[in-house]
């Protein structure tokens, strides 16, 4: 499921730093809306009122439960606090609706967005679903090597461009068959550009690497088999497996790289060979990675790196990762397109049992093509439900092409489901986009389209749980809406206003002490005492490199930078009072730092420009603020006290 524009009312303020400047980027992200609402049938005890609208205390006490489960203890609210964020919230969807907000086309347009991804799971059958995760589960566990010609095609290509292109791809096989190699005959066929550098070879893979259709295809080939050709929406493909071998599972690993310097060939090389050096005298890895890594990213948590499996990396870094055998192993220096690296082992992770990854899978599965394999059983359930009539007269002259019964009959219905026509016109056009289709296969692809159209369109009325997360999503997209209008939108192009905000509250937003250091690295006290005598000479660090390092051994390391005070890259305390040069600071085993302060630069206020980005978050913060007490202005709000009391005194603990 794709991200979803939903806010939880109740821990709106907590997330507003994060969702001001990130909101349109996330996407992973879900915010689940833990909203309910009175039930009709029953008669429910009233918390609070907006402008006369009853919000029942089980509503909110099941907004409050939820709430506490997904947020972290120390982030916890009593009862009352909730009330306040919820009440705020219900004002915003008040005035949402009464400036008709959810009738604006790129809200309707957005919510059906939401609801056919909503749908998905109610278009499909259970047990296929369970099929398919099984399957995906045993592919998970065993990767396949297999080559592939390709003769592209065109999805919607003419019949004769489509019998060319099998004619080409069984004359590709045949030759194969007859004797001829793979890797020479994808290098004449295959319309995929990469065969002219690997002959076809694809490398190993397993479940979700390819497209599912030519997955099936390579995990149902046996070993130096050539498959028959078969189509995917690439066009025509032969494969031949040449191995499979058991998943190596994930790894976790930790690495240093160096960019390559388009100035100085040599630099990213000669930089990790330095680094490697010091690796092997003893120096700890997520030190060095901390400091010289230029993967700022992982370098910041001493160069570790998300799991990853073999087909999920580039190349040459998974096959130094996965051929690391130990723990705390450490490569020699390798190249890739992205730089020089060293890799740590941190571990292996074998494939997990089947329940532990079920839930991952299915996450999967549902976001894959072969999740409509689900779906197609579902249709026939409910043809079978329905009460559907068919004119078989009109169908017949359909079937036969007669263009004179069809003319005539345009507005004749061609069948009905549960009372709902579909007229003759309606195929008619749907089979003018598919003209490479027959009238039958035309025909079933747009009765099912049909039945699974009056499903959607009727879920919400025959489904509550559906109609009642629907409901949910309608809310919560409501309300983004509106806080873009009021709040974010606002907040950037209300330029007069940010820069008033930012002058009355210029003493959050400052720099604190800088320096302009290069700090040196040494391996032993003497050699640190060196470097620093001469850093007071003034010596350039290519100099002192070379009167420290003794040949292969390399004694200290340059990292240089302008650097806030407290900086992880700066000794442990460290302290920027005065340029010059610092004494020898002992950091640890095989560990001594000298600094540089090339210049000292004090704290000193921002400019705007410098600030904007957390200026423009807290004086989204204060328009939301000024909104809601607007609001309450605006609309009565009455909470009953007893009830409050009551519900208290229920939920003390």
């Amino acid at each position: 499921m794709s991200v979803l524009k939903i806010i939880n009312p109740l821990i709106i303020t907590t997330f507003y730093k994060l969702l001001f400047m990130h909101f349109k980027n996330i996407l992973t992200f879900i915010f689940l809306l833990s909203l309910s609402y009175l039930n009709a049938q029953q008669r429910k005890e009233v918390l609070f009122t907006v402008t006369n609208q009853p919000v029942s205390t089980d509503e909110f006490i099941k907004v409050f439960n939820k709430n506490r489960d997904i947020v972290s203890e120390e982030n916890k609210k009593s009862i009352e606090e909730y009330l306040e964020l919820y009440i705020n919230y219900k004002l915003k969807l008040k005035q949402a609706y009464e400036l008709k907000y959810d009738t604006v086309s790129t809200y309707k347009k957005e919510l059906l967005q939401y609801k056919e991804q909503l749908i998905i799971p109610y278009l499909t059958d259970s047990e296929i679903t369970g099929n398919l995760v099984k399957e995906a589960y045993n592919r998970t566990k065993t990767e396949v090597n297999a080559s592939h010609i390709l003769i592209r095609l065109q999805p919607k290509a003419k019949a004769a461009d489509t019998l060319l292109a099998y004619q080409k791809i069984i004359e590709a096989r045949n030759k194969i068959v007859e004797g001829a190699s793979f890797e020479t005959i994808a290098k004449q066929y295959s319309e995929d550009p990469s065969a002219q550098k690997n002959g076809g070879n694809l490398g190993y893979f397993s479940a979700f690497s390819m497209v599912y259709s030519f997955e099936n295809v390579a995990y149902n080939t046996k070993i130096n088999e050539v498959s028959m050709p078969f189509k995917t929406q690439f066009g025509y493909h032969i494969v031949k497996v040449n191995d499979f071998r058991e998943s190596k599972g994930e790894v976790e690993v930790a690495h240093i790289m160096i960019k390559e310097n388009n100035q100085d060939s040599l630099y990213a090389k000669t930089k990790i060979n330095e680094l490697y050096a010091k690796l092997k005298q003893g120096e700890r890895f997520e030190m060095l990675a901390q400091r010289h890594s230029e993967d700022r990213n992982s370098a910041i948590n001493g160069g570790k790196l998300a799991k990853f499996n073999a087909t999920r990396m580039i190349k040459p870094f998974a096959d130094v990762a996965f051929s690391m055998e130990n723990i705390n192993d450490i490569s020699l220096p390798f190249k890739t397109p992205y730089g020089w690296h060293i890799i740590k082992l941190i571990r292996k992770l074998p494939i997990k049992d089947f329940d532990i990854m079920k839930g991952e899978l299915t996450k999967k599965i549902e976001k894959s093509k072969r999740y409509k394999l689900a779906g197609t059983s579902i249709v026939k359930r409910l043809i079978n439900e329905y009460e559907i009539i068919e004119d078989d007269a009109i169908l017949k002259a359909y079937f036969k092409n007669d263009t004179v019964h069809i003319a005539n009959n345009l507005k004749t219905t061609v069948f009905s489901i549960n009372g709902v026509n579909t007229v003759l016109n309606d195929l008619v056009n749907y089979k003018a986009k598919y003209s490479n289709k027959s009238a039958k296969e035309a025909y079933t692809l747009f009765f099912e389209m049909k039945i699974i159209e009056y499903f959607k369109n009727n879920l919400e009325k025959t489904d509550s749980d559906f109609a009642f997360t629907l409901q949910e999503y309608k809310d919560g997209l409501l309300l983004f809406d509106l806080l873009q209008d009021k709040v974010w939108k606002r907040a950037e192009k209300d330029t007069v206003g940010l820069k008033d905000f930012f002058d009355k509250n210029q003493e959050n937003y400052y720099w604190k002490k800088r320096g302009d250091v290069i700090i040196a690295s040494c391996t032993n006290e003497g050699k640190a005492a060196q470097v620093k005598k001469y850093f007071e000479e003034s010596k350039e660090i290519e100099e002192i490199k070379k009167l420290v390092n003794e040949g292969a051994t390399i004694h200290v390391l340059f990292t240089k930078g302008l650097l806030e005070e407290n900086h992880k890259k700066l000794p442990k305390n460290f302290k920027l009072n005065k340029e010059g040069v610092s004494e020898v600071i002992d950091e640890g085993p095989n560990n001594f730092i000298v600094v540089k302060v090339l210049k000292i630069i004090v704290p000193q206020t921002m400019l705007l420009n410098e600030a904007k980005g957390k200026v423009i978050n807290d004086y989204q913060e204060y328009l939301d603020h000024q909104w809601v007490e607007e609001l309450k202005q605006q609309y009565s709000v009455k909470v009953k006290k007893r009830v409050l009391k009551k519900l208290i005194k229920q939920n003390q603990n």
